[in-house]
């Protein structure tokens, strides 16, 4: 379940009924109820349907094992706080894909995991995704030097306001259904 915004506009980090529980951020969500909560702007729909297309393309290429981590102004009710939309979204994908799997990529491929400066920025003009890779192969000291570093940066604005972040499974499994979900919110507005 995806928690309400708190009165600062965040996610909250914990669940504050129970702040032990393991009810926590990242909150682990379907993909579909991603795109139902956060589809409620046009400037929004757009993020969303780069982002799915993005994720399409990681499937595409196979990248279809692991989890993504959503974050940045677009997890917030940034409309409210800033008094303005949402830019891209934040994304760190964990992944099982090894060294073999990114040795078969092609350049137009590697481009899509953001690995260079230019790459990262056709990825947020092209997507509007600010994207990141980590691999779940990694040596244990070092994922959990990298996954405490993603959660120590994305755990609180730069105003220094604790925040609470989303997990999504990236498996391809619901992904037609959240396009179609998508494609009939970006109606809805274009109606209103």
């Amino acid at each position: 379940m995806i928690p309400e915004w708190n009165p600062e506009g965040l996610l909250p980090p914990i669940n504050e009924l129970n702040p032990a529980g393991m009810d926590r951020s990242p909150y682990e969500i379907d993909l579909l109820a991603f795109i139902e909560r956060f589809a409620i702007s046009k400037d929004r729909c757009q993020i969303l349907d780069g982002y799915l297309s993005h994720r399409a393309e990681l499937h595409r290429m196979g990248m279809e094992q692991g989890f993504q981590w959503l974050n940045g102004s677009f997890a917030e009710h940034i409309e409210l706080t800033d008094q303005r939309a949402p830019r891209d979204i934040d994304v760190v994908t964990f992944t099982f894909a090894g060294d073999e799997f990114y040795d078969a990529l092609q350049p137009g491929q590697l481009r899509l995991l953001g690995a260079t400066r230019e790459a990262q920025s056709f990825l947020k003009q092209q997507y509007k995704v600010d994207f990141y890779i980590q691999s779940l192969r990694d040596a244990p000291e070092r994922l959990v030097e990298m996954t405490s570093y993603w959660y120590s940066m994305w755990a609180h604005r730069r105003s220094k306001q604790w925040k609470g972040f989303l997990r999504v499974d990236l498996a391809p499994r619901e992904d037609r259904a959240a396009s179609v979900m998508l494609t009939a919110r970006k109606l809805e507005f274009e109606h209103e």
